[in-house]
């Protein structure tokens, strides 16, 4: 901390521990940020005092410092950048509406409100299925003849399910017990009343394919082991009937309206289109906005809206009417002044904090890393510390069994010593504008000296 300057000032009511550039580290903030410090590269630290707290807010002024930097580059105005912190700042938006003006605080409930749900939404029951999901229908066909020949279930799995479906499935398709409630609401009605130890006669289509199934198992779920879920799944299902009946209510209002005419030119727009000559043409109108097909364009080339190519009719209203409905609520969001609510910018601001940090990272440390190390300097690596590859046995471990981890070990290393030369020249560049107040930083975690 050499380079930076320690002041002494009586502790505030804001109880500021330090300064980089204009941003001020308030105390709380500096203890949120060095317990994560302290689960990561500074575990070793096992006891507060005051040089382990100064090592700690070293850490978090070097942060500070990377966003100062990255904020006088203007890397946050890099258009890939600027569209991540936007759409932060939108997310954001509306969740502040949401909170605001949708949902309640509390959602307080009886037993017969659990009951209730408990019953209505199927969470009563669960089921032990197997699973393997197609990409179309003519393949699940081939499944179900398969099996009806006598062909093992686990030998289709492999040849049919969808790869990715597969890895969150465990072996032979099973997907353990799940609620009936919980399933996929096309699946619900088969796997309620389908006999046990049978394959479901035909398949059945959710977003994820083409289901090919049987049921093992079918148990009632006992209501007071279930109460702790069914009291957080209450209230999620309260909270979100509340956010739909709010966006249905916000889009009367607006006067949200279709135009029909419009969706054949967006079904037009293919992966390789650039511009439309239809551009202007109103997908949807509200008061005082509307989503145009070239509006859809843009969004689409910036991987913020849904390929038309790959939708069918009702998929692409839905995907273009989604997206009027988010205009919506940022404008009633913005109109309500959420956007200089103070919950909306920390995430804006941390958002922007990442991204930078993420950036110079990259440049500083990621890029010099891999021209550093060459085939030559990984071997001379392993051979000057074989003691590190010395099995219990007392053999070495052949090179080419571990010169991937090697390098890998190497890079790493590279990585973070480009970072804390970059860091310290940082250190040497802002050196007047680190202050850090140690009658303050002395607070710091008053609660450990108690314990």
């Amino acid at each position: 901390m050499s380079a930076s300057l320690l002041v002494v000032a009586c502790a505030g009511a804001d109880e500021i521990v330090a300064r980089v550039g204009d941003k001020e580290i308030p105390l709380t903030e500096f203890e949120a940020a060095a317990r994560k410090l302290r689960k990561t590269g500074y575990d070793h630290i096992e006891v507060v005092d005051q040089a382990a707290k100064l090592e700690l807010l070293d850490g978090v002024i070097a942060r500070e410092l990377l966003i100062l930097e990255g904020r006088k580059r203007g890397i946050d105005r890099d258009p890939t950048i600027a569209d991540e912190i936007l759409k932060t700042e939108q997310r954001a938006l509306m969740s502040q509406l949401y909170e605001e003006e949708a949902v309640q605080k509390e959602y307080p409930h009886t037993d017969a409100d659990l009951l209730a749900f408990f019953a209505e939404y199927q969470y009563d029951s669960e089921v032990f299925s197997r699973h393997i999901v197609c990409d179309s229908l003519d393949q699940a066909l081939e499944v179900l003849t398969a099996l009806k020949s006598g062909v093992g279930f686990e030998s289709l799995v492999d040849s049919y399910s969808i790869e990715h479906i597969q890895n969150r499935y465990g072996p032979g398709g099973w997907v353990g017990w799940f609620k009936t409630g919980e399933l996929y609401e096309e699946l619900r009605v088969p796997l309620s009343t389908m006999p046990l130890g049978q394959f479901y006669p035909e398949p059945i289509k959710t977003p994820l394919g083409y289901h090919v199934f049987g049921l093992k198992a079918r148990r009632p779920v006992d209501f007071e082991a279930a109460r702790e879920w069914l009291v957080k799944s209450l209230r999620t299902q309260r909270r979100a009937d509340d956010m739909e009946r709010y966006v249905v209510d916000l889009r009367r209002r607006y006067n949200l309206v279709a135009h029909r005419e419009a969706f054949p030119v967006l079904r037009s727009i293919r992966p390789e289109t650039k511009t439309l000559a239809d551009s202007d043409l109103a997908v949807f109108t509200w008061r005082g906005g509307r989503l145009t097909v070239g509006d859809y364009l843009a969004l689409l080339v910036k991987h913020r809206a849904r390929n038309p190519a790959g939708l069918d009719s009702a998929q692409l209203y839905s995907a273009a009417d989604n997206l009027a409905g988010r205009e919506i609520m940022k404008t009633e969001a913005r109109k309500l002044g959420l956007d200089r609510n103070k919950e909306v910018q920390q995430k804006v601001e941390s958002k922007r904090a990442e991204l930078l940090v993420k950036w110079l990272y990259h440049t500083e440390a990621k890029r010099s890393a891999l021209t550093e190390i060459s085939g030559d300097d990984v071997r001379a690596f392993y051979d000057q510390n074989l003691d590190l590859f010395t099995r219990d046995d007392g053999k070495v471990t052949d090179f080419s069994f571990i010169r991937d981890n090697i390098h890998t070990l190497m890079r790493n290393q590279a990585e973070t010593r480009a970072m804390d030369e970059f860091i310290a020249r940082l250190r040497e560049t802002y050196k007047d504008q680190i202050e850090i107040y140690a009658d303050v930083l002395a607070l710091a975690f008053a609660e450990e000296r108690t314990e």
